[in-house]
């Protein structure tokens, strides 16, 4: 049968320490140096205050861009157009413009008989005989 082997409570507290110690130099410490790396590039958490100074600057931007619009005449734009800066709505607004106008052409109005008037028409607008039977002649006779 099988031999009994009995360790000490010393051994068995040595082994335990030098396999606890043997994982963390191979598991836990290269995993602590790679989090550290990485904690260089988290972002720093933000206080209250500035938490509050970055939301009022979103709303003064907000408010700024739906002024921008309301003075191009473009307010009905203001939920659709979603901008990060100042230049962004400079262009944004410069395209709508274009856009708008291009469409308030397309809806003008375009006559559909408009044509140029002939001699005789213009004396028969003013009821002048003498001057149609002019021009009807000078084509018989010219």
């Amino acid at each position: 049968m099988a031999e009994e082997i009995s360790f000490t409570q010393e051994q068995l507290d040595e082994a335990i320490s030098n396999a606890k110690n043997e994982w963390i130099k191979n598991e836990l410490n290269p995993i602590i140096a790679e989090r550290d790396d990485l904690l260089q590039f988290k972002p720093k958490e933000l206080s209250d205050d500035e938490k509050a100074l970055q939301t009022k600057q979103q709303e003064l931007f907000d408010k700024e861009v739906s002024l921008e619009l309301k003075s191009a005449g473009l307010e009905q734009f203001a939920s659709i157009v979603k901008v990060g800066n100042s230049d962004e709505l400079k262009t944004v607004i410069e395209s709508l413009t274009s856009i708008v106008n291009q469409i308030k052409i397309g809806n003008g109005y375009i006559p559909n008989d408009h044509k140029q008037q002939n001699e005789y028409d213009v004396f028969a607008s003013k009821k002048d005989t003498q001057g149609m039977i002019a021009t009807k002649l000078s084509k018989l006779f010219g």
